[in-house]
């Protein structure tokens, strides 16, 4: 109890007061309210109450109860409470506030407060600023000023509640950051908080991560290397460097990586400079209760930051991480061929089987359907067989690339414009074509009915036929100008894909960081024959296209390689 009293000589002490002191983060957002923030400090506050407690006759200060960084739109608030239970056990019978505002904004629970609770338990309440004394208030002052006062406080807080959550749809819009906390791998930057940049050491790691999971290491094995090196999981070094970080996941007194931190990493699409935020938001303004937003209300700004792993990889990992596959029973890592190989008359994955004879070991492939004894047929085909015929049509689709990256240099400096290689293009050309004949026959229905060679009914029939015709070239004609205007978009030569198949070189064997990096996947056949998909075929393919409208046409580059055992 703290014995600090205020006295009057002409009265005697009959008040044990309780001061009663609250500021929040609501109280910081309307800046544009000159001298807002200064005037609600708890400094301030406490200054004020105890001039005016200095004024009052019969009054003890019994104890300071102080309430820093808590909402008032709900008494959940720790020295709130502790202040109630001194009311309840009778040793406090007197509450001082500034103003209404720091007792609660929230207007039905404040109101009962002051109304009901307060008076059942025959204590005084004062509101300073507001000028409201229980002890000398009529009924009018309770029953009209303070609902008045409570409903504006709580508008107060609602109308804050709206500036704050419109302020920040603005911020996002601008791809600016706004969380508390950035994700592992990156740092706010000192002199403007809402710009993120990489945290070298921790993007070093996070590079690491995701090149582990390249190589055919699991969520767990990285989790369990990183543990092994002593890296400290990005908790505990948000911890070291000084920041005050709780995480909802953390179970352990000192956490460990875990596959789910890594998943977690290798998912999150800030590592390509994409900021994703907005995906979660609170009920309303009094309820600390938090939802999950749909993904299609996510506030999603591409390039904000400076990206600490490729597009390509990223795309990769993603890919490896939804592929159903399983890792070597001796090693850390997965097959190379895990999750690539499909049986081409069923569609389900290739299995593989190892056979042992001696000091033998024969593995091999078969159609899991097969496997599983519901149809299809073996599609059995040599492990070595694959990875010979692999390396060779890898080696030659490489070739095939840096032609093209060849020739994309020789016309870089030529002004390429748009709608020049539309006009162009043979495929949209010839497109155009069956859209005039399409036409052309549905004006002579016109002439067919209007001589009576067709009937009306007939005339219906065929001119609803050729309307859809119609439509569907139109649309097919839509989409290929569609992925001529997104290469444009952005930028011819900004062809980063190109780089993935170029910066292998004259590969002599194969690993499986560079089979998921360049190879879509392997589908075979009966009789040894494979059909191997190439990564990036709709790139390919538009890229040739519009190089093949400029003089020198870019030639017949496939993407996708058919090859069979025999060559």
């Amino acid at each position: 109890m703290n014995n600090f009293s205020v006295k009057n000589n002409n009265s005697f002490i009959s008040y044990m007061v309780a001061v009663y002191l609250r500021l929040s983060k609501e109280d910081e957002d309307l800046r544009a309210v000159k001298d807002k923030k200064e005037s609600n400090s708890i400094a301030n506050q406490k200054a004020l109450i105890l001039k005016t407690l200095e004024s009052m006759p019969d009054v003890t200060l019994y104890d300071i109860y102080i309430d820093d960084g808590y909402t008032g739109l709900n008494f959940e608030r720790p020295n709130f409470q502790r202040m109630c239970e001194d009311i309840y056990s009778g040793k406090v019978n007197m509450v001082i506030v500034k103003d209404l505002s720091r007792l609660g904004r929230d207007y039905i629970d404040s109101g009962r407060y002051v109304r009901k609770i307060f008076p059942s338990f025959n204590v005084r309440f004062v509101s300073v600023l507001d000028h409201f004394d229980s002890l000398t208030a009529t009924q009018s002052d309770v029953n009209l000023l303070i609902p008045v006062k409570n409903f504006v406080n709580d508008n107060y807080s609602r109308d804050i509640s709206g500036k704050v959550r419109s302020h920040q749809e603005v911020m996002r819009e601008n791809g600016l950051y706004i969380g508390s906390h950035v994700a592992y791998g990156y740092k706010k930057l000192e002199t403007d908080k809402n710009k993120i940049i990489p945290d070298e050491y921790a993007a070093d790691i996070v590079r690491k991560i995701f090149d582990w999971k390249l190589k055919g290491l699991s969520s767990a094995a990285i989790a369990e290397k990183l543990n092994g090196l002593g890296v400290a999981a990005p908790s505990e070094y948000k911890k070291q460097l000084g920041g005050n970080y709780k995480s909802g996941f953390q179970k352990n007194r000192k956490a460990k990586w875990s596959s789910v931190a890594v998943s977690r990493i290798l998912k999150n699409r800030i590592y390509i400079g994409v900021l994703e935020q907005g995906k979660r938001e609170k009920v309303n303004y009094k309820l600390d209760k938090v939802v999950d937003k749909p993904e299609s209300e996510w506030s999603v700004k591409e390039n904000t930051h400076e990206a600490i792993i490729s597009k390509v990889d990223f795309e990769n990992v993603a890919k490896l991480m939804n592929l159903d596959t399983r890792k070597s029973p001796d090693e850390e890592t997965l097959f190379m061929l895990s999750g690539l190989m499909f049986c081409g008359e069923c569609g389900r994955s290739m299995v593989r089987r190892c056979n042992r004879y001696k000091d033998k070991q024969s593995v091999y492939y078969i159609c899991a359907t097969y496997n599983k004894g519901k149809g299809c047929s073996r599609h059995s085909i040599g492990q070595s067989v694959i990875e010979d015929i692999l390396l060779d049509a890898i080696r030659r689709h490489i070739e095939q690339v840096a032609k093209l990256d060849e020739l994309l240099n020789t016309i870089k400096n030529r002004e390429i414009n748009y709608d020049d290689v539309v006009a162009n293009d043979k495929e949209i050309l010839a497109k155009y074509n069956e859209l005039d004949q399409c036409k052309r026959v549905e004006m002579a229905l016109h002439r067919d009915l209007a001589e009576g060679v067709i009937s009306a009914k007939e005339y219906e029939q065929f001119k609803g036929s050729f309307a859809r015709k119609c439509a569907e070239i139109e649309e097919t004609i839509r989409k290929l100008q569609e992925e001529i205007e997104t290469v444009f978009k952005e930028g011819l030569f900004a062809n980063e894909w190109i780089e993935t198949f170029t910066k292998t070189g004259n590969i002599t064997s194969l690993d499986r960081s560079t089979v998921l990096s360049l190879v879509e996947k392997i589908t075979v056949y009966e009789e040894n024959r494979l059909e191997i998909t190439f990564k990036y075929q709709d790139e390919y393919e538009t890229l040739c296209k519009i190089v093949g409208t400029l003089p020198g046409n870019c030639g017949s580059l496939g993407l996708m390689e058919e090859v069979d055992s025999n060559g």
